[in-house]
């Protein structure tokens, strides 16, 4: 497979997987945006997940590599958006909720990482 298709094809699919989970769940809960967060916290999952099929597959093609990692959670997960929302919620005082948002993305996408680094490892 072609590395660069492959980075191309995972990112595609993964923004479109981060805009349709904004736009049907971050209108729910504004304080702490739910379609943002399950896709930082999916994310995780995944790369842990690929992490350790990566690790008992060493041959795989690079490209699947980049498909996943690159691509699939490059594009899906977000970075920019969650700052953007932290920093809306400091501009208009809600440091208590900006504070929440930090430790519940941080801390559940290294939970959601070494779990699905985990259960992989299980599966295997």
């Amino acid at each position: 497979m072609n590395q660069l298709f492959a980075v191309i094809t995972g990112g595609a699919l993964g923004c479109v997987i981060r805009w349709q989970l904004g736009a049907r769940l971050n209108a729910l809960f504004p304080d702490l945006p739910p379609g943002t967060l399950l896709v930082n916290l999916l994310g995780g999952f995944i790369i842990g997940a690929a992490l350790a099929y990566f690790l008992r597959h060493p041959g795989l093609d690079p490209a699947w590599r980049l498909l996943i990692t690159t691509g699939l959670c490059g594009g899906m997960t977000t970075f920019s958006t969650f700052s953007t929302e932290v920093f809306a919620l400091l501009q208009s005082g809600s440091y208590a909720w900006a504070a929440a948002s930090v430790l519940i993305h941080v801390l559940g996408s290294l939970a959601m990482t070494a779990a699905g680094f985990y259960i992989m490892t299980l599966c295997g």
